[in-house]
């Protein structure tokens, strides 16, 4: 006849599988199980976890049968932090209690001290005057009396310092005892019990998996800009809140979401006339994304002249790459080499994911309303992968330039990042003539003609391509008129004013850009903005 018995298995976290807003959690456990109907229970799952999720599976000779989730309550009996804290509090309270006896003491002293000065002062000339003291006692008492006053003063002072510091100490503390306190003391968990079928008594080894909410990830990035290439490093900042620690586990980072993607029918468009309505306040300027590029800092360390304190050492090898995956879905997953650990405290945890070698092509911008100068900018071709959207920090040859935001970038798609100052390519535009016509000269209207130069020179030892864009006046009323832009070389494009060239520079090469332009209006009427 077969016996029947509960068992209780105890289990270890494996391998987690972090998908952007949670997490799959397998966990595997190891049981003597004897022949007949058993019942195995996993007691003490966190409550995030998701009761439709749970998988088992195992090895050993038997069958599983029913799986049953039971919610478990449980009031706690013991807090092993709160008493921690307790603990802490009352041996701080010790602490506090000798610190007061010392300045009471310190302060008593102080005056015995007041007493015995002052008594001296009183007695001291009539000792002297009877012959019975010298002056160098008073010399004596006076230096003794300095001395054990400023002794005393600093004892007190460092006292009330310490007293000061552990009060607030104990403040936190008590907070922190009043927090816990005011918590529920029954704790919510899960409870799975495995009916097995056990054909042959012995060792049964347990797999069990379980989607849980409280995780979340968000690439990162550190992109370094070379020459002709970029280093791009991507990270995965990892958030644990799931009440449960990753003890030297093995990680997946996927790009898989828990919430379910559907296709979304568009709405009727529906337009109708403009009523008007009160102008909208203008905007404040835009500020700019990059800083200008601060000049490289020299530290001791690289002076020719500086001593290596530790010899010659090697470059620390990096972290291990992942390996990343696709599956037929389209969904992007990365094996983490190693083991990991990653406690439930809510903190950012970096992971590298990848490093990627990029083609890239420095380009360059100016515009006569910029004040900054040429701007340099690198145009990056991504390799296979999908860069997901995330923060990332930017370098020109390992010298931090700025922060951006990465879009979402597909494989072999082009991407700008590093704005910056090039200091190698000059760029100035300078009036050269303003006419102002004279009265009578064009009946009824006046009119001012300019002419400007643009000079660009190049610096960089490499030939350059620089978007060159300028603006003139573009008139909105049929009471002024603007006479089209005549210049040396023709723009590429041209639109309400703007004008924008593309050149390629020769390294040393000078360009100069020449234009004129007319503004011409009828005399009963201004301009605004009034006209350079």
């Amino acid at each position: 006849m077969s016996e029947k018995s509960n068992t209780e298995l105890k289990t270890t976290i494996e391998r987690v599988v972090v998908y952007l807003d949670g997490a799959r959690i397998y966990r595997t456990g190891k049981a003597e199980l004897k022949k007949g109907i058993q019942q195995v229970r996993v007691k003490g799952l966190t409550k995030k976890l998701l009761k439709d999720s749970v998988r088992i599976s195992g090895k050993g000779k038997g069958a599983l049968g029913a799986i049953d989730i039971d919610t478990v309550y449980q009031e706690e009996v013991s807090h092993e932090a709160l008493n921690k804290l307790i603990l802490e509090a009352q041996k701080m309270e010790k602490e506090l209690v000798i610190l007061q006896e010392k300045l009471s003491f310190a302060q008593q002293q102080n005056n015995q001290l007041s007493i015995l000065s002052e008594k001296f002062s009183n007695e001291f000339p009539q000792w002297f005057a009877s012959g019975e003291s010298k002056l160098t006692t008073l010399s004596e008492f006076i230096t003794f009396e300095s001395k054990t006053h400023e002794a005393n003063q600093k004892l007190r002072k460092k006292l009330e310092d310490d007293i000061e510091k552990l009060n607030k100490k104990l403040n936190t503390i008590r907070a922190e005892i009043n927090e816990f306190q005011s918590l529920s003391r029954v704790e919510q968990t899960y409870e799975v019990g495995i009916t097995v079928e056990v054909n042959t008594a012995g060792p049964f080894i347990f797999d069990i998996s379980y989607q849980t909410k409280g995780v979340q990830w968000e690439p990162t990035y550190d992109i370094d800009l070379k020459t002709d290439k970029a280093i791009l490093n991507g990270m995965a900042q990892i958030v644990n809140r799931t009440l449960e620690d990753w003890k030297k586990v093995k990680l997946e980072i996927s790009t898989a979401v828990f919430k379910p993607i559907r296709i979304i029918e568009p709405n009727p468009f529906y337009i109708d006339v403009d009523y008007p309505r009160p102008p909208p306040r203008p905007a404040a300027a835009p500020m700019r994304s990059m800083a200008r590029a601060k000049a490289k800092k020299i530290s001791v360390m690289e002076r020719e002249d500086s001593v290596d304190m530790y010899g010659a050492m090697e470059d620390m090898a990096p972290a291990p790459e992942a390996i990343v995956k696709e599956s037929p879905a389209g969904v992007q997953s990365y094996d983490i080499p190693g083991k990991w650990t990653i406690p439930t405290d809510g903190n950012n945890h970096p992971v590298t994911l990848t490093t990627h070698e990029l083609d890239t092509k420095k380009e360059f911008y100016w515009a006569s309303v910029d004040g900054l100068g040429v701007i340099a900018q690198d145009k990056i071709t991504n390799g296979d992968e999908i860069i997901l959207a995330g923060n990332a920090k930017v370098y020109s040859d390992g010298e931090f330039i700025g922060e951006t935001i990465v879009e979402q970038i597909a494989p072999k798609e082009d991407f700008k990042l590093g704005a910056r100052e090039e200091m190698k390519i000059k760029a100035e535009k300078k009036l050269l003539n303003r006419d102002k016509e004279k009265a009578g000269l064009i009946k009824g209207k006046r009119a001012i003609s300019y002419k400007y130069e643009i000079k660009l020179k190049n610096f960089r030892k490499k030939d350059s391509t620089i978007t060159i864009k300028d603006v003139i006046p573009h008139s909105q009323s049929e009471h002024i008129k603007v006479k089209p832009l005549v210049a040396n070389m023709e723009p590429e494009k041209k639109n309400l004013g703007i004008y924008t060239w593309k050149l390629t520079l020769k390294p040393d090469q000078e360009v100069k850009i020449t234009y004129t332009y007319e503004v011409e209006w009828e005399k009963d009427y201004t301009i605004y903005p009034s006209l350079p």
